[in-house]
């Protein structure tokens, strides 16, 4: 009988993620999601000044912004911007694990992907922005 609480005991220590850990998975997504939209543009993002991360309700449920101020370079010019990202994440039992799903990014005025529960521009192009964006997790 002793076994069982030691082995939950053993689960509840090694295998949490924190948010702090999350936060940095998806703020490399994030900036992977960016510049393949700003790619199009012939645009990338230089050095990324400022990371901030908070909670929101948004999209029938709790999510997470990634907010970056951030330098913009198109080869000739270099502009201070900022760039934002919504997630939706899953937790594990224990967060022993955590995923998450973009669910928007936030261009100047312009967002990519879904508001209010529909999805904005052509359904592929989000695919394919879910997909950089998973793929930089390493999802």
């Amino acid at each position: 009988m002793r076994l069982i609480p030691i082995i939950l005991v053993s689960l509840l220590l090694s295998g949490c993620v924190t948010q702090d850990q999350a936060d940095v998975k998806m703020a490399k997504g994030c900036a992977a999601g960016i510049n393949a939209l700003l790619e199009d543009q012939g645009k990338t993002i230089g050095e990324i000044k400022t990371k901030n991360y908070s909670s929101e309700d948004a999209e029938g449920g709790l999510h997470r912004r990634v907010t970056f101020e951030a330098i913009e370079k198109d080869g000739w010019l270099e502009l201070d911007k900022q760039y934002s990202c919504l997630f939706m994440q899953e937790w594990g039992l224990f967060k022993s694990y955590q995923r998450a799903m973009i669910v928007q990014v936030k261009i100047d005025d312009n967002i990519y992907g879904k508001r209010d529960g529909e999805i904005l521009g052509s359904f592929d192009d989000f695919l394919k922005l879910v997909k950089v964006v998973d793929g930089a997790m390493a999802q």
